[in-house]
């Protein structure tokens, strides 16, 4: 059996999903506490594969009737920089519609990728999602 019949194989069996076993895994849910705030949450790696995905889960947030959304990547591993900058845009669209987005990390490596693109600085700082709810 060749490499590429073995990986046909296995998307096959992954339900023809390219994605590999650490790529993210994204929800969303409304806060029973706030219950004007939306909680979206990035689990695992969010690069190019899921970026589509990662745009749609904030537009679904934005229009779900909050005030605020607040992004949680603490669980995330990887951001990609077409995701970070991706958040700036996300940004821009959320407030031209009355909707606050707050983001929520801590992770080094996603801070340094959020600071090179420039997204860190359209966001203010909450380490915890109990302060970004409450923001």
């Amino acid at each position: 059996m060749s490499v590429t019949t073995a990986l046909h194989q296995v998307e096959q069996h992954r339900g023809n999903d390219p994605r590999t076993a650490a790529a993210g895994r994204m929800w969303s849910r409304r806060s029973t506490e706030h219950p004007d705030c939306v909680i979206a949450r990035v689990e695992g790696e969010l690069d190019a594969v899921g970026l589509d995905d990662f745009r749609a889960l904030l537009g679904r947030c934005r229009r779900d009737g909050c005030r605020v959304v607040v992004l949680d990547l603490r669980a995330t591993t990887f951001l990609c920089i077409r995701a970070a900058s991706a958040l700036s845009g996300a940004k821009s669209d959320a407030w031209r519609h009355g909707v606050e987005l707050r983001l929520v990390s801590g992770r080094h490596d996603i801070e340094r990728a959020l600071q090179i693109t420039g997204a860190r600085h359209q966001f203010r700082y909450f380490p915890t999602l109990r302060t970004a709810l409450t923001g």
